[in-house]
């Protein structure tokens, strides 16, 4: 950090913390575990981890540069007391059927994650954005801060929300795909669409929860659309034959075709690892990067 400041060059730190994945740990370990909660210890250390952060750029860079804190899924649901909370976002139209609605699943629980962003002078303090953002915005993102330009011959499904973050709008996707991860359907595949503030599903089907019991998989030809304005815990979904379902189904069949379209016609390139001698197969003690498998 002492050498960014006086280089004057610009700098990217990815941390990727294990904090609060399973198996969660605490460093050092706690001198008594059964007087302190593991994730309630874990998640401390993160938040000291992250503070320590803070504070070398607050010293070092702390007028030009952005922290963008965010995760990846919701809670573990089957590690029961070490996964955490989903808050207001139940699924509970999934929990009445079975299951987990959390990690792996496209339920709110599982799907939405909190995020911070830290600019003091371009970042409004203490402010909350109702935009719907997405991950997939930060590398948009961070190229259009940084003055540069996207790889041109490519769609990109992330914005840049930098006015978002700057306070100056409260615009973000109006449109967002959630692919299956696990829980039902194909993995990958295209399952849940949001458009607005509704959320449209084709395939519901429950994680493992904490009793083991998983929902079954159930596809809908006409989907279960919800309102999350009025509904966070996606506990009841409109009524097929409603005005407002009726409005909404023609929109959300819509986009998710034109998504499609646009995967299918998009310009995509294959990696040939083969041709690059840093990532050919091997078995050496030596190379932090091979894998040496055992018969």
């Amino acid at each position: 950090m002492e050498g960014v400041r006086t280089s004057g060059r610009p700098f990217l730190l990815y941390m990727g913390l294990a904090h609060m994945h399973v198996p969660l740990s605490v460093t050092p370990p706690l001198e008594n575990p059964g007087s302190q909660r593991p994730y309630r210890a874990s998640l401390q250390e993160m938040d000291s981890l992250v503070g320590q952060i803070k504070d070398k750029v607050d010293h070092m860079a702390k007028e030009n540069t952005l922290l963008w804190i965010t995760g990846d899924n919701g809670p573990w649901a089957q590690k029961c007391e070490l996964a955490g909370s989903v808050g207001p976002f139940f699924g509970l139209w999934q929990t009445h059927q079975g299951g987990s609605s959390a990690k792996q699943t496209t339920w709110e629980g599982g799907h939405r994650v909190p995020a911070l962003a830290y600019w003091p002078g371009r970042v409004p303090a203490n402010a909350t954005s109702t935009a719907l953002l997405s991950m997939l915005d930060i590398f948009p993102t961070a190229i259009a801060l940084a003055g540069a330009s996207l790889p041109p011959n490519r769609n990109f499904d992330g914005l840049d929300v930098s006015e978002v973050l700057f306070g100056r709008s409260q615009v973000g996707h109006r449109v967002l795909f959630h692919p299956n991860s696990g829980a039902a359907g194909e993995y990958g595949g295209l399952q849940t669409v949001r458009l607005d503030h509704h959320k449209a599903f084709y395939i519901t089907g429950g994680a493992k929860a904490c009793d083991g019991s998983t929902g079954p998989e159930q596809l809908h030809a006409s989907p279960l659309i919800f309102n999350l304005e009025d509904d966070a815990a996606e506990a009841a979904p409109l009524q097929r034959g409603s005005p407002e379902y009726q409005a909404v189904l023609p929109k959300v069949t819509r986009v998710l075709a034109d998504v499609l379209q646009d995967i299918a016609d998009d310009n995509s390139s294959r990696a040939d690892y083969s041709q690059d001698p840093s990532v050919t197969p091997c078995c050496s003690p030596s190379q932090i990067a091979c894998r040496c498998q055992t018969v």
